[in-house]
């Protein structure tokens, strides 16, 4: 009994191996290209490495003190004159194309001195991932939307309700993010559009195209790191998604799967849809099916 026991345990091993050899090959995808930067691009003094640490908070940063702090919001109506919608709009322009984009092309064209195609390179811009767009991802958002059914259930419902309990995470009546007649939905579709490019491209351009690789030196856990001061970032709506956190590894997860920007890009559209109208739908038709 001894040796076919061993026997049968060493197949079955064997059985496991082909299944996670299989999945790896579905899911993970190698760029040299990618790790070529990853490589010579990370952060490597302590100063560096607590800087770039620290670029992911920072445009949070700037949109809660711009946005949330009512004496600055107050003397920037003051000084523009114009509405309160139209200057949180801008000031989402103005971060979304201006500081998520410019800023990694600016540090990596003057200050890690590459040339502009290799600042591309850096950052993805110049490949596609086509069946990681079309057969990979696709597999990916059918288990994230699996995933997100009880998670959003039992996780972000409570997060969401003690975070909205706390004085100092409460958003502004004024904020266009609380929604409304004058929230962020009431803008023209051309102008939502526009917004929701720079927004998509933007975040992923600078969280993973960028920042990401900056913060290489963490090894496996750079993928945790970026997910988790990504969904921090957001101080300027605290309660909606902060208690997104454990959701947003999937899009770390993905990037250190696939290394590619546009594969990204589409996931952060579905994430953003499917949290919108798919959740609930979803949540829906599983009670009626009981």
């Amino acid at each position: 009994m001894g040796p076919k026991l061993e026997k049968n345990e060493t197949a079955e091993a064997e059985t496991i191996r082909r299944h996670r050899g299989w999945i790896r090959r579905f899911f993970v995808r190698e760029d040299a290209i990618y790790d070529h930067y990853a490589a010579i691009g990370q952060a490597t003094s302590r100063r560096a490495q607590a800087f770039y640490l620290f670029m992911h908070l920072l445009p949070g940063i700037m949109g809660w003190v711009l946005i949330n702090v009512n004496s600055v919001y107050r003397a920037e109506l003051r000084f523009t004159g114009l509405s309160g919608k139209t200057l949180q709009y801008a000031l989402l322009v103005v971060v979304t194309f201006g500081w998520h984009m410019v800023v990694p092309l600016l540090f990596l064209r003057f200050k890690d001195k590459l040339t502009w195609k290799q600042s591309l390179q850096f950052l993805g811009l110049d490949r596609v991932d086509l069946r990681g767009l079309l057969i990979v991802l696709p597999v990916y958002c059918a288990l994230f939307a699996l995933a997100a059914l009880p998670y959003m259930r039992w996780m972000w419902n409570p997060l969401q309700k003690w975070l909205q309990s706390v004085p100092a995470f409460q958003m502004p009546d004024y904020t266009i993010f609380k929604g409304g007649p004058n929230g962020l939905y009431s803008f023209p579709p051309l102008a939502l559009l526009f917004l929701f490019i720079g927004n998509l491209l933007g975040e992923e351009l600078y969280f993973r195209g960028y920042l990401m690789k900056k913060i290489a030196f963490l090894g496996n856990t750079a993928w945790i790191v970026n997910s988790i001061l990504f969904a921090l970032y957001h101080l300027w709506q605290i309660p909606q998604t902060w208690p997104l956190v454990g959701l947003v590894l999937a899009i770390g997860l993905l990037m250190q799967l696939r290394k590619d920007l546009y594969v990204l890009v589409a996931f952060h559209f579905f994430i953003n849809m499917w949290l919108t109208y798919g959740d609930y739908q979803l949540a829906r038709l599983v009670h009626l099916a009981r």
